[in-house]
């Protein structure tokens, strides 16, 4: 995928996922529980502190030492519900926000090589093309919170306005 498509998909996923967090405060529902454990801040959290590890990971071109992920799915979900309960609503937003700017900022300093590469982010074992796995931290992964959203308080599918 070359980076302007990316991009172009990371912006309007982003947007999405953006108008259903806008639509959960305009109903008044940021402090409902989404499951046993978690709150819709948790969910927000859970993708910012994700995308910042991808942005680090970026930067650095490994995640070979990277305890984060190192770690199996379960123990990193565990470890970032751990380490954001102390924080607000506002602050997780906030974090979010900026911590996706700084990503596709870093995004838009790289070639469209480096994002089709299956080796650009050294690993331990296996390789994954940069932009899947990029894919895989952004857009997809707001696919998987934004149904569970949109089931939960009843939301419209579409782009709020």
């Amino acid at each position: 995928m070359k980076k302007k498509t990316l991009l172009k998909k990371m912006r309007y996923r982003r947007k999405h996922w953006d108008s259903i967090v806008d639509a959960i405060i305009n109903k008044g529902l940021e402090g409902e529980r989404v499951s046993d454990k978690w709150f819709v801040k948790d969910s927000i959290a859970h993708i910012a502190w994700y995308e910042k590890e991808l942005l680090d990971a970026l930067e650095k071109k490994s995640i070979v030492e990277s305890e984060f992920w190192n770690m199996s799915v379960k123990k990193r979900n565990e470890m970032i519900f751990d380490k954001t309960q102390k924080r607000t609503f506002d602050e997780i937003l906030k974090e979010s926000i900026s911590t996706f700017n700084a990503l596709t900022t870093k995004i838009e300093s790289m070639s469209n090589e480096e994002l089709n590469s299956d080796v650009y982010i050294k690993r331990k074992s296996d390789t994954r093309i940069t932009w899947d796995f990029i894919g895989g931290i952004t857009f997809w992964h707001y696919e998987d919170h934004e149904d569970l959203f949109i089931e939960l308080f009843d939301l419209e599918y579409g782009l709020q306005n």
